[in-house]
């Protein structure tokens, strides 16, 4: 089954809502992780909680560059489709 957009947006939301980040039930795809006060702590949890439920594996170079809720969505889609293409 694909990934949707909105799948991944609620992981993160019920991610950012388990670490405490205040407002992380209204995060949108153009929140920031400085608008959420998300810290580099933070953003390890997430994308243990995005790689678990995705069965995604995100790189240390692939994350830096993310530094939105958006771009996180993006990348683990990204991710996603390229292992559900790949021959098992």
């Amino acid at each position: 089954m694909a990934v949707t957009e909105n799948d991944v947006l609620e992981e993160i939301r019920d991610q950012l809502e388990a670490i405490k980040v205040p407002g992380a039930r209204e995060a949108t795809p153009d929140s920031t992780w400085a608008e959420l006060d998300v810290d580099s702590l933070d953003l390890v949890e997430l994308v243990k909680a995005l790689e678990d439920k995705f069965g995604v594996t995100i790189s240390d170079d692939d994350l830096k560059p993310i530094e939105s809720v958006g771009a996180a969505i993006d990348l683990t889609m990204r991710l996603a489709d390229s292992k559900e293409g790949s021959p098992a």
